[in-house]
């Protein structure tokens, strides 16, 4: 298998009522929680989410043992990078990593970064993917082809990635993978998010979004990338439920919805949790949307129609595209 990389809507003027960034606290969060998962629901009082946010951003572009090259995996995880940055985040950057690097750079992360319970762990990880048998595999930049019988000594198995993301003391985790293969670790959901945040969303949970799914191409074309930017500036209706913050559950549910339209079901995102009763319960904010105006800006619709043009021209031409 290889794998390749409705109209634009403002976020309501209500924003940012139920949840709060700290000032002069970057990577806290204060969350509004409500009696029950009704919109109308009483308030229960506020709960300090998290104490720090950190982020590990991964792109791969340069192969090495046989995986054709990439042309977006650096540039989409410095994009990435940079707006994770501007929301809070201590973001660590990492490009190119062979295997070794890769396993030593995850481990880490999850565990260093991972050792406050009061943290949320994100993670971005643009390049190749692979699945062999319904077991999916991230694909390093020394990797060899998945039909060598060293191809799984050197790929990072999803089954060895969700024993790390168990490892992370952090109550949060969400790992967003530019890349397909089978959703080996994790149950994918299908489910509109509920119109209030209660007290369940501060349980643990571990978290992921596949830009595809197995044996399906990813477009390398950035299109992924620019929308889960777009979501998390509120440029786009990604909080589907209007409350204030972009969740996992809503940024799954958006970029699953957007990109099977866009690309006519040749792509299919793949979103959900652990497959664990102790990591299947909260939800992941990601990001305290700001308020937006009414009136749609002209450049953001200049860029949705860009987004949505190069879907198109991608689909046309599947058979010819640099593949993930």
């Amino acid at each position: 298998m290889t794998a390749a990389r409705h109209q634009l809507q403002t976020i309501p003027a209500l924003l940012a009522l139920l949840i709060c960034a700290i000032p002069g606290m970057a990577g806290e969060l204060v969350v509004e929680i409500k009696a029950s998962e009704k919109a109308d629901a009483a308030s229960l009082g506020q709960v300090d989410l998290y104490q720090e946010s950190y982020a590990l951003v991964i792109g791969n572009d340069n192969y090495s043992n046989g995986w054709p090259r990439l042309s977006n995996g650096i540039k989409d995880a410095t994009a990435v990078a940079d707006e994770l940055t501007r929301q809070g985040y201590e973001v660590e950057l990492k490009t190119d990593l062979d295997s070794a690097e890769l396993k030593s750079t995850l481990r880490n992360f999850f565990i260093m970064r991972g050792q406050n319970p009061e943290a949320r762990l994100l993670l971005w990880y643009a390049g190749h993917g692979q699945t062999i048998k319904g077991e999916g595999f991230l694909v390093a930049t020394d990797t060899p082809l998945s039909d060598k019988p060293d191809f799984k000594l050197s790929a990072i198995h999803m089954r060895d990635f969700g024993s790390w993301v168990r490892l992370a003391e952090s109550k949060h985790v969400l790992a967003v993978f530019d890349s397909c293969f089978a959703g080996t670790i994790f149950t994918a959901q299908r489910g509109t998010p509920p119109a209030a945040i209660t007290r369940a969303v501060t349980y643990p949970v571990r978290q992921f979004l596949t830009s595809g799914d197995a044996d399906q191409f990813v477009f390398d074309n950035g299109a992924f990338r620019e929308l889960f930017v777009r979501a998390l500036r509120g440029e786009e209706k990604s909080d589907i439920n209007s409350d204030g913050y972009l969740t996992a559950s809503d940024l799954g549910f958006f970029l699953s919805d957007r990109i099977t339209n866009l690309t006519q079901a040749n792509q299919t995102p793949r979103y959900g949790k652990l497959r664990d009763k102790d990591y299947d319960r909260g939800d992941f904010i990601i990001a305290v949307l700001e308020q937006q105006s009414l009136l749609v800006d002209k450049s953001i619709k200049v860029q949705a129609t860009e987004t949505e043009n190069l879907m198109w021209e991608s689909v046309r031409q599947i058979d010819t595209l640099t593949s993930y």
